[in-house]
């Protein structure tokens, strides 16, 4: 359907602007909605949308992975002008202008809402946003090398209630809200029985997940009246290859299963229902777009172009290159990259073996025409370097992420090693992937604990290919979860000599040296990766940690500060945080981090025990109690939280409630009955009838050959002084 030619200039004597909402769903393939036509998708809401706005045919990604391509939807710039690469090991510069940026300065009130580690704000997209919601650690944790991911219904629950607050609060001001969904990405676990019916696939579901969490949105526009003075845009950062050329997932091809994207728009006073635009869009004309319909300067700071005149008819649609790279080839795996050109229904791929297709008679992309048309392949490359030599002078700055993240990245293929290697000078990624195939097997079989054969995968890839630190790594990792930590340590140092600029291997090396008790060994190695890597978190806090250890609080405490003004919801670091002032006695300090941990873990038995026993020296009895009752109900099977609400109980003048709580943690392990004549708490508990007989229990218990001492989480210690009262449960 063609565009009707109309405009709407709101900066002409009209002051008041629409609101603005980008949605962006990670790992969309195109084909795979209903509106692209998928019949057996389902995929009302995006539908919906689609019927009421503009529909984008030839929409490309500029990356197959998540990061590069929403720093491209958010500036407008290609990746090698807005120079963020790959995930994990790069930020966006703050000296990029974003659209949160422009917007905020307009006027608007900022909210972005993401869901997985990947896009959170160290890595730069935060920057204009009033407020930008990564906070992940309240969601399940992840399964072995997955992210941890926050599901759409929570996502869009957040949401929501940011925009119920707006609408109670001053509504006259226009906002932009960014909402990211992360469902469709591996492992497609659909929470929903029902959608997991009506779709062919497990990743079917997760896209009509993803949908649901759409439609929640535009219904509440919809039902507060303001929908229609509401911007939408909905798009996808890359596609998913479904094992389309060999690759299971994304991120190594730049095929069209992983480039083509969906995209539409939606304002009425703007966008005509029902049309569709066939011609070539990016995602770098999303911003200079946006801020035409807005009728907003900057756009012309972009990479992109405004396409409103386009879309509305005004003009022909610009005949403009797609650029796309890959990156991930060469920084985790030592191949070669791949840049990548669409134009005029051709695709240009350039690589150790380049290829040339011609996307209306060969969509799939099988028929290689290179070298058969030279001419036209050395035109389009002519094209794809000038589009790489049009960089700005901006930096991106590496960012490190934590270990339980860097885990997860490598499982994915997020790895990024920052080698400094000749572009073309690895293997083609067509040739790699029978290796890279090899180690995604070795992750899933670690998954399931199947060492021995990760061993001999491994084994077999680091035969074939031994410049390959991510095998290496892995194989390490290995180890390590078998016990075997000399041989883990080996493997890492291995990998080093391969790849000395390694910050996560140094820091691994680190926490080898502090499990074994050498701090000036760790030290030297959490030192190493923070001169490779100044924000690396995970150092911070070993280097926190250490000073701890030596007795040094101040020290400790200005590591772990520092880490948190990295990363301000890491909970690991709060709970380090507040040991620190638990030990120092400061225990209104001790609680009040605690209880920022237990606002992301609510179940975390070692720190709901830590907040009872500030808590009670705080003389809050009541919360105390409290607290141990949460840490009883997350773990039944320990004796330790009806041990200490036994200390309350007999200090607080009911001893016959202590006298059977303490019956209670004999009979869930406690045996330890040096405890029982040395704990003052339980003074009034001595001369009790009952008295005698528990303690010849405990005894009795202690002295049985099978008897177990307290299960604890790998890496949990009771706190090495006597206890004066209750049982402390601080952290390594």
């Amino acid at each position: 359907m063609a565009l009707v030619a109309f405009a709407v200039a709101w900066g002409c004597g009209r002051t008041e602007r629409p609101n603005v909402l980008v949605i962006t769903i990670d790992t969309l393939r195109a084909d795979r909605v209903g509106c692209y036509g998928f019949a057996l998708a389902h995929t009302p809401a995006i539908d919906g949308l689609a019927r009421e706005g503009v529909r984008c045919t030839n929409a490309a990604s500029s990356a197959p992975i998540t990061l590069p391509a929403h720093c491209s939807i958010m500036t407008g710039l290609y990746p090698p002008a807005h120079g963020v690469r790959d995930n994990g090991n790069y930020a966006l510069s703050t000296e990029a202008d974003t659209l949160a940026e422009r917007l905020s300065a307009a006027g608007y009130r900022t909210a972005a809402f993401v869901s997985a580690e990947v896009l959170a704000r160290r890595y730069g997209l935060d920057q204009g946003f009033d407020l930008y919601d990564d906070d992940l650690w309240a969601e399940d944790d992840p399964p072995m090398f997955m992210f941890r991911e926050r599901r759409a219904p929570r996502t869009a629950d957040r949401a929501l209630a940011w925009l119920e607050e707006w609408a109670t609060g001053k509504p006259s001001r226009p906002f932009f809200l960014w909402v990211h969904f992360f469902d469709p990405h591996q492992p497609y676990n659909a929470q929903s029985l029902e959608l997991a019916v009506l779709t062919p696939t497990p990743y079917d579901a997760e896209i009509a997940q993803a949908d649901r969490g759409v439609g929640r949105i535009v219904d509440w526009l919809r039902q507060h009246g303001v929908l229609d003075n509401t911007l939408v845009v909905l798009t996808a950062d890359h596609g998913e290859s479904l094992g389309e050329h060999g690759e299971p997932t994304h991120g190594i091809f730049i095929y069209d299963a992983t480039i083509h994207v969906p995209l539409i728009w939606r304002l009425p006073a703007v966008f005509p229902a029902g049309a569709t635009y066939d011609g070539p869009v990016r995602h770098i004309d999303i911003v200079p777009t946006i801020l035409g319909a807005l009728g907003l300067p900057g756009g012309q700071a972009t990479q992109g172009l405004d396409l409103l005149p386009a879309f509305q008819g005004r003009t022909a649609p610009p005949d403009v290159p797609q650029y796309s790279e890959a990156r991930l080839a060469e920084e985790g795996f030592g191949m070669a990259p791949l840049f990548g050109v669409r134009h005029d229904g051709r695709k240009w791929i350039r690589a150790p073996r380049p290829e040339l297709y011609d996307l209306r008679a060969d969509p799939g992309e099988r028929t290689n025409l290179y070298p058969g048309e030279a001419a036209t392949s050395v035109a389009l490359d002519r094209e794809l370097e000038a589009i790489i030599a049009d960089r700005t002078s901006l930096s991106a700055p590496r960012r490190e992420i934590d270990h339980e993240t860097e885990e997860m990245l490598r499982a994915l293929g997020y790895v990024a090693a920052p080698e400094e290697r000749a572009e073309m000078a690895g293997r083609d990624p067509k040739d790699g992937m029978v290796l890279y195939a090899k180690i995604q097997q070795a992750r899933e079989l670690a998954q399931s604990g199947e060492w021995d054969r990760v061993e001999k995968l491994l084994g077999e890839t680091i035969a074939s290919a031994p410049e390959n630190v991510t095998a290496r790594n892995l194989q390490a990792l290995a180890a390590v979860r078998r016990g075997d930590l000399d041989t883990a340590e080996q493997r890492y140092l291995a990998s080093l000599a391969r790849e000395p600029r390694q910050h996560r291997v140094h820091g691994a090396l680190g926490g080898l040296a502090l499990g074994r008790g050498d701090l000036a060994e760790a030290e030297r190695r959490f030192r190493a990766a923070l001169d490779l890597a100044p924000g690396y978190v995970e150092a911070m806090s070993g280097l926190g940690f250490i000073e701890a250890l030596r007795g040094d609080g101040a020290g400790a405490q200005a590591w772990y500060e520092r880490a948190i003004a990295v990363d301000p919801t890491s909970p690991q670091v709060f709970r380090r945080l507040g040991d620190l002032f638990y030990d120092r006695k400061d225990y209104q300090h001790a609680l009040e981090h605690y209880r920022r941990v237990l606002v992301e873990l609510p179940q975390h038995f070692e720190v709901l025990v830590q907040a009872g026993n500030s808590a009670r020296f705080l003389h809050d009895d009541d919360a105390a109690a409290a607290y141990y009752a949460r840490a009883g109900h997350a773990r039944p099977d320990s004796w330790i939280p009806p041990y200490n609400l036994a200390c309350l109980r007999a200090v607080n003048g009911d001893p016959q409630a202590a006298l059977v709580l303490l019956g209670e943690a004999v009979d869930l392990g406690f045996r330890t009955p040096t405890l029982l004549d040395e704990n003052d708490d339980f003074a009034g508990l001595r001369t009790l009838p009952g008295w005698g007989e528990l303690v010849s229990r405990t005894a009795t218990a202690a002295a049985t050959p099978e008897a177990m001492p307290e299960p604890r989480p790998a890496g949990v210690r009771a706190h090495p002084r006597p206890p004066i009262s209750g049982v402390n449960m601080e952290s390594p």
